[in-house]
């Protein structure tokens, strides 16, 4: 917008001394105006569906990892999947430090897919489930952003059946979504109090890594962050018998909205 100068002021009759009297506050409330217009021209209101099978994985430690997709929008800011492990509940499992959440295209739940690996170590047989709660966290540019329509895989869940009668060894919960998967192997709600686990009636204690059987698809509608808690309960196995025990997640499919600049 053309600004108006003082000698095109003066020529439609104004005095010098109102021109000077008005500019100290008229020029910058032109300039504002001004602005707004510009700046909302730079930029469209748009939606991006991405998946993790084609974002930058940085594992800084077997307890922190992250998902980038640099200059999702074109503004210069990454948008981010940030992953954080803790123990959770029991001692009877230990965080595996040489795996877990390494990312993982092998054959692991029928599909050879970018997924992230959890994996924890048996210290003891108890009859309790101790494991690792893991946060996700998405974000742009470092400011914690809600995505949607947000789906995943929990791959090979199975083990020995544990002495709580309650099914297999692994057992998950997630602080939101729900999940669908073959009943004749899998069961659970994926709350703390119904952990999807592998049934008491599973034709076998294993899952073949070629096999879907163990897997559980989990939907979220909306979140900007949620946790994955993920627990065994090794107390079925011989006294001798104290395995590693491992799940797989992903891909991670999304979408997020934000506004695009050209």
């Amino acid at each position: 917008m053309e600004q108006p100068t003082a000698e095109r002021i003066l020529s439609d009759g104004l005095s010098r001394r109102t021109v000077v009297k008005s500019a100290a506050w008229s020029v910058p409330v032109l300039v504002a105006a001004a602005a707004v217009p510009m700046a909302s021209a730079s930029t469209t209101a748009c939606t991006k569906t991405i998946s993790t099978a084609t974002a930058a994985y940085s594992r800084a430690s077997a307890t922190a990892s992250q998902f980038i997709w640099p200059n999702l929008f074109g503004d210069g800011k990454d948008f981010t999947l940030t992953l954080t492990a803790v123990h959770a509940l029991w001692t009877n499992m230990a965080i595996n430090q040489a795996n877990n959440l390494v990312l993982d295209s092998g054959m692991n739940g029928g599909e050879a897919q970018p997924s992230v690996h959890l994996s924890l170590d048996t210290l003891a047989l108890d009859n309790t489930g101790g494991g690792e709660k893991v946060t996700f966290d998405f974000a742009l540019g470092g400011v914690s952003m809600s995505v949607t329509n947000l789906t995943y895989k929990i791959k090979d869940i199975d083990g020995f059946m544990a002495l709580d009668g309650k099914g297999g060894a692994e057992r998950v919960f997630v602080s939101a979504g729900t999940g669908t998967y073959d009943s004749a192997w899998v069961q659970g709600s994926g709350t703390d109090a119904d952990r999807w686990r592998l049934s008491t009636a599973a034709p076998n204690v294993e899952v073949a890594p070629t096999s879907s059987a163990g897997n559980v698809a989990v939907t979220v509608p909306a979140t900007s962050s949620f946790d994955l808690t993920y627990v065994v309960n090794n107390s079925g196995r011989a006294p001798s018998d104290r395995p590693n025990q491992n799940i797989w997640l992903g891909p991670f499919t999304f979408t997020v909205s934000g506004f695009c600049k050209p």
